[in-house]
């Protein structure tokens, strides 16, 4: 997860959502990928005012992310 929010922090890939068309992404796999994300911050002792601004973009990413209706 250091990996992704260095990521998310240095700049957004553009690729990212390229290298994820393959794969079917619809409501089910972001609220799940969300839900991981959160149980990460969790473990990982997330600070309690970073957590909703990271949770945040989390959220627009997932939104981003998604390929499949519903």
């Amino acid at each position: 997860m250091a990996s992704l929010v260095q990521d998310v922090w240095l700049g957004w890939d553009p690729r990212l959502r390229g290298r994820h068309m393959p794969f079917p992404i619809g409501e089910a796999e972001r609220d799940r990928w969300l839900a991981l994300m959160s149980e990460a911050m969790n473990e990982t002792a997330v600070p309690a005012d970073a957590a909703p601004v990271i949770q945040a973009f989390f959220s627009q990413v997932a939104d981003m992310m998604r390929n499949q209706p519903g």
